[in-house]
């Protein structure tokens, strides 16, 4: 993701406008997602469909088709196992920018970033958009600071529907909840 440049200004102008315009909507229902490794608890949007691979837990609607244009929620889970923060955010690091590059193209800017608490651990959130079209893909990445593990989630979506999804994004968030303690491994010799 490359940052904000000169002339986005006015496309950012237009999409903080349009989505200050949206966020006072209805979240769906939410349902339990157990997790199949029993790391954590987490829900998703009655009706939608999850699927774990790894780290990364997939959650879309029921007719998600794999198009770019889908709402879906990443949830990317990886223990470090180290409770040393220095050393804990080094190997952080390249699991995040793993994380982004697999499931962010470049064209995606940061157009607004926000701190916020998931699990009661702080986070940072990226409002990110890239056009599209003639639309716009719209979403956020939210990166929690927690020890010992990576967790981050990332949501996305065609303007218009990431714009009515927004809230029910934020309700997922608040129902993440990390139920697997990581203990550090030993040094080894």
């Amino acid at each position: 993701m490359k940052l904000l440049q000169k002339g986005w200004i006015f496309c950012l102008v237009l999409i903080l406008s349009l989505t200050a315009c949206s966020g006072g909507g209805e979240a769906l229902p939410l349902v339990s997602a157990p997790d199949p490794q029993s790391r954590f608890e987490f829900s998703m949007p009655e009706g939608w469909q999850s699927q774990t691979e790894g780290d990364v837990s997939l959650y879309t609607p029921s007719d998600y088709d794999g198009s770019e244009e889908d709402l879906r929620v990443l949830l990317y889970l990886s223990p470090t196992n180290l409770l040393n923060t220095n050393q804990h955010l080094d190997a952080a690091e390249p699991l995040i920018q793993d994380f982004i590059s697999s499931h962010l193209d470049e064209v995606y800017e940061v157009i607004n970033q926000s701190e916020t608490k998931v699990d009661r651990y702080p986070a940072v959130q990226f409002d990110i958009a890239k056009p599209h079209q003639d639309s716009y893909m719209l979403g956020k990445l939210v990166i929690v600071a927690m020890p010992g593990v990576v967790v981050m989630l990332l949501g996305t979506g065609i303007q218009a529907d990431w714009e009515a999804f927004e809230p029910t994004f934020r309700a997922m968030l608040s129902d993440f909840h990390l139920i697997n303690a990581f203990t550090p491994t030993p040094p080894q010799s």
